[in-house]
């Protein structure tokens, strides 16, 4: 029997500040870009990790995501997340959380 979690709430995070530039293109004409910089600033952002798979696997994936917050909306199974957190969520800090079976 397949079993799911769910981790919801409000989180911190950061993010890189974009910057509009004007650059001449070899035609002469003036266009505006956007930049990264490598400013960043703290973000409030919502999102939820839809967890699914053996109770074991739930486990460790709840523990692992009250580090790494997820990017947006995110449905998978435990064991793809506890292979590589990175792909889909990020470094953050929970401001609040809540946690349904």
């Amino acid at each position: 029997m397949v079993k799911k979690i769910a981790v919801y709430g409000t989180f911190e995070t950061t993010e890189h500040v974009k910057q509009r530039y004007w650059k001449v293109r070899k035609d002469g004409i003036k266009q505006r870009y956007w930049k990264k910089t490598t400013r960043t600033k703290k973000v409030v952002k919502k999102g939820r990790y839809e967890f699914h798979g053996s109770g074991k696997d739930l486990y460790k994936a709840v523990v692992k995501a009250q580090k790494i917050v997820p990017k947006g909306y995110i449905d998978i199974p435990a064991k793809d997340f506890l292979k590589n957190p990175r792909r889909y969520g990020e470094k953050g800090t929970w401001i609040e959380s809540d946690i349904d079976s």
